[in-house]
């Protein structure tokens, strides 16, 4: 957390937004806005632990261990996420009778379904979002950049002969599932040899549009309109 803090930090004073004097203040502080609860820990395999941390984080509107049991008459006995028993449902108009004090609801199948089924969000619909350092743009622009490093730089990883068979064995592998040898020169028939690796998207596209091989991507079209029809429950 204090390194997040201290980026925070060294953005604020590259925009000029604050100065070094405010920054220091901010240090001081007893509650300076950065904090993380780190109460809770997950151990090694603890499967468990780790599903029960995630339905937290999703927040699920449903539960499947609060749903108790169904009556002889087919009714679902759903258990509130607290144990007092208070009104339910609560009134928001004052002349109007409370329900019955209880820490449970009692609904017909259909009623529940409808309950349930109106919490499943729309295809696409974003959940979760992440803003700032871990947003998916700023992610994707880390990748980016240690990729121009790694290229850049070469790779650092060491030779290993594991890597060294991958190597080996690649058009082996292409030869047994195409049933083509893909270092065979389609002209003399002798073998090639690879000399590098082209990776860069320009030269990439330039190479296929001069054999007559490169296809463009077909334009996004527009959204569906999503029509929603009112269903009724009788």
């Amino acid at each position: 957390m204090l390194t997040f803090a201290e980026r925070v930090f060294a953005f604020l004073l590259d925009e000029h937004k604050i100065d070094d004097e405010i920054a220091s203040n901010m240090r001081a502080w007893r509650h300076s806005g950065f904090s993380v609860d780190n109460s809770v820990r997950i151990d090694k395999g603890d499967h468990a632990g780790m599903q029960r941390l995630i339905q937290y984080i999703a927040r699920c509107p449903f539960s499947l261990t609060r749903m108790v049991s169904t009556t002889k008459d087919g009714k679902i006995i759903y258990r509130a996420s607290h144990a007092q028993c208070i009104p339910f449902p609560l009134s928001g108009d004052t002349t109007l009778m409370k329900g019955m004090p209880r820490n449970y609801e009692l609904y017909d199948p259909l009623d529940f379904l409808a309950e349930v089924t109106q919490h499943i969000p729309d295809k696409g619909e974003h959940q979760i979002r992440y803003y700032g350092w871990y947003s998916n743009k700023k992610r994707g622009q880390n990748l980016k950049k240690m990729a121009k490093l790694a290229h850049a730089s070469g790779s650092g990883e060491p030779d290993t002969p594991y890597r060294r068979k991958c190597r080996m064995t690649w058009a082996a592998l292409i030869r047994a599932v195409f049933e083509v040898d893909p270092l065979k020169c389609p002209t003399c028939g002798g073998t090639m040899k690879i000399v590098s690796f082209i990776e860069e998207d320009v030269v990439i596209e330039k190479i296929l549009r001069h054999c007559k091989l490169w296809k463009d991507f077909p334009a996004r079209p527009p959204p569906v309109e999503r029509i929603v029809t009112p269903v009724l429950i009788t």
